[in-house]
């Protein structure tokens, strides 16, 4: 065989491996290329959740990734990782909610509670003098009447002394039942201490006022108390004399009508005006 068809022999089997080692080294290259195309796809993909769940995004996830095993395992370990997180962060979240509803719960029944006479449910004179004052500032506004009944237990003690502390407490929540059923639910009742009572009655002019005492001073003269029998009370009338008026002077003068009831004989109403 001449030398150079043996040559040229060689030559053709180089150029065909060349040939196959290029196109091999092309084809991995750019399977490689795709690889790390799809795996910084990949790692991308993973950074944006992250950074969507760093910044609190509504439904942000880690997303699966498929560009390696690495990297899906990877995606799916912080994944379920995120999942928990997030469910325990609900959790955290509903306990915190709960607690707040509890709390503020308390805390409407505290103010209740300071706000309430804890024997007949009423008002007490400090949730009535809270009541007076916006009742006072609704009246100056529309430049509407505004009137007060002062009410006391007659002879109260003697019911004390008589028949004991249990029975008058008792006598003390009839009267508060019947001043509920008696009186409108726009009106203000309230127990300020001992057997005194008061009602604000608003859109009430001096003359309305007295005609609803006389119905409450005649109402409760009737009832029956099982053990008691009958007993009165005293009431004291008095009305917003004008715009300047105020809520301590009001009260004053329904006492003062109340003492005059008290002086000419009880089982009475007077009215101061």
């Amino acid at each position: 065989m001449p030398v150079r068809t043996a040559f040229a022999d060689a030559d053709s089997a180089v150029q065909k491996t060349l040939l196959v080692g290029l196109v091999a080294t092309l084809l991995a290259s750019a399977l490689a290329w795709l690889a790390a195309g799809r795996l910084s796809e990949d790692l991308f993909a993973l950074a944006r959740g992250a950074a969507n769940l760093e910044a609190g995004q509504p439904g942000a996830t880690i997303p699966l990734a498929s560009s390696s095993r690495e990297v899906h395992r990877l995606s799916v370990v912080l994944n379920g990782m995120t999942r928990r997180l997030l469910a325990a962060n609900e959790a955290m979240e509903e306990k915190v909610r709960q607690r707040t509803q509890e709390l503020e719960a308390a805390n409407r029944e505290l103010d209740t509670q300071a706000r309430s006479d804890p024997l007949t449910g009423l008002l007490n004179r400090r949730g009535f003098g809270a009541q007076l004052d916006f009742a006072l500032a609704l009246a100056r506004r529309g430049r509407r009447p505004l009137a007060m009944v002062a009410l006391d237990v007659d002879h109260f003690k003697h019911i004390n002394d008589t028949h004991g502390h249990d029975v008058g407490d008792q006598v003390l929540q009839r009267l508060a039942s019947t001043l509920r059923e008696r009186l409108r639910d726009s009106d203000v009742v309230a127990r300020l201490g001992g057997e005194e009572f008061v009602a604000l009655l608003p859109d009430t002019d001096l003359a309305g006022a007295e005609a609803t005492a006389r119905t409450l001073v005649q109402t409760i003269a009737a009832q029956e108390d099982p053990v008691v029998g009958r007993f009165t009370v005293s009431a004291g009338v008095s009305a917003l004399r004008n715009p300047l008026d105020n809520g301590p002077a009001l009260l004053r003068r329904s006492d003062q009508a109340l003492y005059e009831a008290k002086g000419q004989g009880r089982n009475r109403v007077c009215v101061q005006a």
